[in-house]
């Protein structure tokens, strides 16, 4: 199984130093342990050859003195037959019957007991051991309990190494996470806003840098593109209006009704286009209280006399109990309202039903009992240019995108589902339906 580091940089973190505060323990107390024992051994063999040479002085008495033995010791005199000619201690046949039969001295280990051996005169050998399970042998004991205390004062330690790197990285991370949220914040109509600077660590700061001289740009190449649609809309409306006037003078009345529909359809582009770039002022500071109910009555009752005489009928449904109040464009909904019922009059044949519903809560609707549209095609009405392979043979043009940016623009969402019965199509503009700061 292949293990995989967080993706989160306090997991990895975290990740890290536990792995490094585990090594660096394991490592020092493997360390700390193997310089006691040497240490200790060190003591040991020191000890044992004091014994051996005390033992060499004694000689040639027979008698070892009473002294000779301490901490578990034992000293034997043995010959090259290894026969024990004097001992004083355990006896310990494993060790006499593993000493080396030379004329060096060494040092020899079985189990539990080391021993040292050194030739004398006669062909003899003085055999020191010690047995380090003794209970009067405090050397290991001493080297047991360190290890034991050692452990539990690193292991404290090593547990706070990585809690305190967590701690730092979760400052910064939270740091990070601040800056993050201002810049999920920054939006068509809060482009002023910029990533603080000063807060982020500095190798990242260079990124908040260059971050900001991106959104300068871009602030400076959107506020240009609005003000450019505002000014081309506000140049087009002088050319719309003569040529309309000389429109009206056309005598054939087949083409005079086919030039002023193209400059009415034209005047609507330009209105829309000024219209979109008002919405680029946030609500909260330029809208106004609307009445949904009003803005829906008003439309109706205006446009109701030209779809009766298109074939079509129209009729409005208020739920006055449950409409909650809105703040925004009163010319901007009502304009999201008109490209609504157009396109539902435009797109469906002579006999449809149109109903415009205002509420519950802050929603308008329009719906109509028309052909409809495949439901593979509902998401894709709202593409500006988009045509259907169905009924509906214009598609939407450009009137649903500002429809859909009205929406945005109030922080509400556009939503297309089959009309009532599953028949036709209703358009949804629900308003406060979505995160401000996000739109």
């Amino acid at each position: 199984m292949r293990l995989r580091l967080p993706r989160s940089l306090l997991g990895q973190f975290v990740a890290l130093h536990v792995v490094m505060a585990l090594i660096a323990t394991i490592a020092l107390s493997l360390g700390v342990a193997a310089l006691l024992h040497s240490t200790a051994d060190h003591y040991q063999r020191r000890l044992l050859r004091q014994q051996a040479a005390i033992v060499a002085n004694a000689l040639p008495s027979i008698t070892l003195p009473s002294d000779v033995l301490t901490d578990g010791m034992a000293v034997a005199i043995i010959d090259r037959r290894r026969t024990v000619l004097m001992a004083k201690g355990p006896a310990r046949p494993r060790i006499v019957a593993a000493v080396p039969m030379d004329h060096g001295a060494h040092f020899l280990r079985r189990g539990v007991i080391e021993a040292y051996s050194v030739p004398i005169a006669g062909g003899r050998w003085i055999v020191a051991s010690q047995d380090s399970a003794a209970p009067e042998v405090i050397t290991d004991d001493i080297v047991s309990a360190f290890l034991k205390r050692f452990a539990l004062l690193v292991l404290p330690i090593a547990a706070l190494v990585p809690l305190i790197g967590a701690l730092l990285t979760r400052r910064l991370t939270r740091r990070m996470q601040a800056v993050s949220a201002t810049a999920a914040a920054i939006g068509p109509r809060t482009l002023d806003t910029r990533l603080p600077r000063g807060t982020l660590p500095s190798e990242v700061e260079p990124l908040a840098a260059a971050t900001n001289e991106a959104l300068d740009r871009l602030e400076e190449g959107f506020r240009t593109q609005t003000a450019f649609a505002a000014d081309i809309a506000h140049e087009l409306r002088t050319p719309l209006a003569v040529i309309r006037l000389r429109a009206d003078a056309v005598e054939d009345g087949p083409v005079k009704a086919s030039l002023l529909a193209s400059v009415d359809r034209a005047g609507r582009v330009v209105t829309q286009l000024l219209a979109l770039a008002d919405l680029e002022r946030p609500v909260e500071d330029a809208g106004e209280p609307l009445d949904l109910a009003v803005l829906a009555e008003a439309l109706v009752a205006n446009q109701a006399p030209a779809i009766i005489a298109s074939g079509r009928s129209i009729a409005l449904d208020v739920v006055t109990s449950e409409i909650a109040p809105v703040i925004g464009y009163p010319g901007a909904v009502t304009l999201a309202l008109e490209n609504l019922v157009g396109n539902a009059v435009g797109h469906t044949p002579i006999g449809t039903h149109i109903l415009v519903g205002v509420g519950p809560g802050a929603r308008l609707t329009v719906a109509d009992d028309g052909p409809g549209v495949a439901p593979e095609h509902l998401a894709r009405l709202k593409d500006r240019f988009w045509r259907a392979d169905g009924s509906r043979s214009e598609g939407s043009g450009i009137g649903l995108s500002i429809v859909d940016r009205v929406a945005r623009a109030h922080h509400g969402l556009l939503d297309v589902m089959p009309g009532p019965g599953d028949t036709g199509l209703c358009f949804e503009i629900a308003f406060g339906a979505t995160t401000p700061q996000h739109r």
